[in-house]
Protein backbone atom coordinates (compact mmCIF):
# COMPACT_ATOMS: atom_id res chain seq x y z
CA UNK A 1 0.00 0.00 0.00
CA UNK A 2 1.30 3.43 -0.92
CA UNK A 3 1.13 6.30 1.57
CA UNK A 4 0.02 9.57 0.02
CA UNK A 5 0.57 13.15 1.05
CA UNK A 6 -1.93 15.58 -0.43
CA UNK A 7 -1.17 19.28 -0.87
CA UNK A 8 -3.98 21.73 -1.46
CA UNK A 9 -5.13 25.26 -0.86
CA UNK A 10 -8.84 25.23 -1.72
CA UNK A 11 -11.78 22.82 -1.44
CA UNK A 12 -10.07 19.46 -1.72
CA UNK A 13 -12.19 17.95 -4.48
CA UNK A 14 -9.18 15.94 -5.69
CA UNK A 15 -8.65 14.74 -2.13
CA UNK A 16 -12.27 13.60 -2.00
CA UNK A 17 -11.84 11.69 -5.26
CA UNK A 18 -8.75 9.97 -3.84
CA UNK A 19 -10.55 9.10 -0.60
CA UNK A 20 -13.52 7.74 -2.57
CA UNK A 21 -11.22 5.60 -4.74
CA UNK A 22 -9.53 4.22 -1.63
CA UNK A 23 -12.87 3.52 0.03
CA UNK A 24 -14.21 1.68 -3.02
CA UNK A 25 -11.06 -0.44 -3.36
CA UNK A 26 -10.04 1.13 -6.67
CA UNK A 27 -6.87 2.54 -5.14
CA UNK A 28 -4.61 0.58 -2.81
CA UNK A 29 -3.36 3.54 -0.81
CA UNK A 30 -3.90 5.60 2.29
CA UNK A 31 -3.77 9.35 2.73
CA UNK A 32 -1.22 9.88 5.50
CA UNK A 33 -1.41 13.66 5.73
CA UNK A 34 -2.94 16.71 4.08
CA UNK A 35 -1.02 20.00 3.93
CA UNK A 36 -2.27 23.46 3.05
CA UNK A 37 -0.78 26.93 3.03
CA UNK A 38 -4.28 28.40 3.51
CA UNK A 39 -5.46 28.28 7.13
CA UNK A 40 -9.17 28.21 6.26
CA UNK A 41 -9.02 25.94 3.21
CA UNK A 42 -11.85 23.42 3.19
CA UNK A 43 -9.39 20.67 2.26
CA UNK A 44 -8.20 20.71 5.90
CA UNK A 45 -11.73 20.19 7.21
CA UNK A 46 -12.38 17.52 4.60
CA UNK A 47 -9.25 15.67 5.76
CA UNK A 48 -10.25 15.93 9.42
CA UNK A 49 -13.71 14.58 8.55
CA UNK A 50 -11.94 11.44 7.28
CA UNK A 51 -9.57 11.17 10.26
CA UNK A 52 -6.59 12.24 8.17
CA UNK A 53 -4.06 14.57 9.81
CA UNK A 54 -4.57 18.07 8.41
CA UNK A 55 -1.73 20.54 8.77
CA UNK A 56 -1.56 24.23 7.96
CA UNK A 57 1.90 25.50 7.07
CA UNK A 58 2.16 29.24 6.63
CA UNK A 59 4.25 30.43 3.74
CA UNK A 60 4.33 34.01 5.00
CA UNK A 61 7.61 35.42 6.24
CA UNK A 62 9.50 32.38 4.93
CA UNK A 63 11.70 31.92 1.94
CA UNK A 64 10.59 29.36 -0.62
CA UNK A 65 13.39 27.11 0.56
CA UNK A 66 12.26 27.34 4.21
CA UNK A 67 8.65 26.63 3.27
CA UNK A 68 9.63 23.65 1.11
CA UNK A 69 11.90 22.31 3.86
CA UNK A 70 9.07 22.50 6.41
CA UNK A 71 6.69 20.68 4.06
CA UNK A 72 9.32 18.01 3.36
CA UNK A 73 9.87 17.48 7.08
CA UNK A 74 6.15 16.99 7.73
CA UNK A 75 5.75 14.63 4.77
CA UNK A 76 8.71 12.56 5.98
CA UNK A 77 7.36 12.49 9.55
CA UNK A 78 4.13 10.96 8.20
CA UNK A 79 5.95 8.33 6.13
CA UNK A 80 4.66 9.60 2.80
CA UNK A 81 5.74 7.66 -0.30
CA UNK A 82 4.17 9.97 -2.87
Amino acid sequence: MIKLGVLGSTNGTDLQAILDAISSGELNAEVSVVLSNQKNAYILERAENHNVPAIFISHKEKTREEFDAEMTTVLNEHGVDL
